[in-house]
């Protein structure tokens, strides 16, 4: 019984083995970039609630400083200090690296899926396909963390490949061959 169960399917052609691979690695991609875009919306809007709120607090403090005078505490203003220092190198983090971050989140993405997909070792190497926009950016003189502008880019230059590759590989859909052709149908 059991050596029916462990009977191996039809054998897969390269173009097969190729398009699952694809297949799995942009589905890795797209799922890696898409929660890694949420949770970068959902920090950007943390921070900036945080941003309005140490705002508050710092007017407050400085009604607190007027209204107690020489007895006010100044660690007070140390907190303060370290809080502001905190959200603005969140901001910088965070805000500013948003497409690095979804990009780079998009590769693991990308990696682990191909792995799923049955990528080959010996193609593993293929999957650094993004030093290759790295190279081009750096040759062109433009900034690594915004090329162009735009760290968006990043994530087209790490899921564009991959989507190419998959369009390559699809099958074309064959119309059935017993359909009549327009001609036949004339003569009829």
């Amino acid at each position: 019984m059991t050596a029916l169960l462990d009977t191996p399917g039809p054998a897969l052609s390269r173009k097969e083995r190729a398009a699952k691979t694809v297949n799995g690695a942009l589905r890795g991609g797209v799922l890696a970039g898409g929660v890694a875009a949420i949770a970068w919306l959902l920090a950007v809007a943390l921070s900036t609630t945080v941003f309005f709120v140490l705002i508050i607090g710092t007017v407050l403090a400085l009604i607190y400083t007027v209204v107690a005078g020489d007895k006010a505490r100044m660690g007070l203003w140390g907190l303060l200090a370290i809080a502001w220092a905190l959200v603005i190198a969140e901001r910088w983090v965070v805000n500013d690296n948003g497409g690095i971050i979804v990009a780079g989140a998009a590769w693991i993405g990308v990696v682990r899926g191909a792995r799923r997909g049955g990528i080959a070792k010996k193609s593993m190497i293929l999957l650094l396909y993004p030093l290759i926009s790295l190279a081009i950016v750096i040759a062109a003189d433009t900034s690594v963390a915004d090329p162009w502008g735009v760290s968006w880019l990043w994530v087209a230059a790490v899921l564009g490949p991959v989507l190419g590759a998959q369009t390559l590989l699809k099958a074309r859909e064959q119309p059935p061959s017993d359909s009549l052709s327009p001609g036949t149908a004339a003569r009829s």
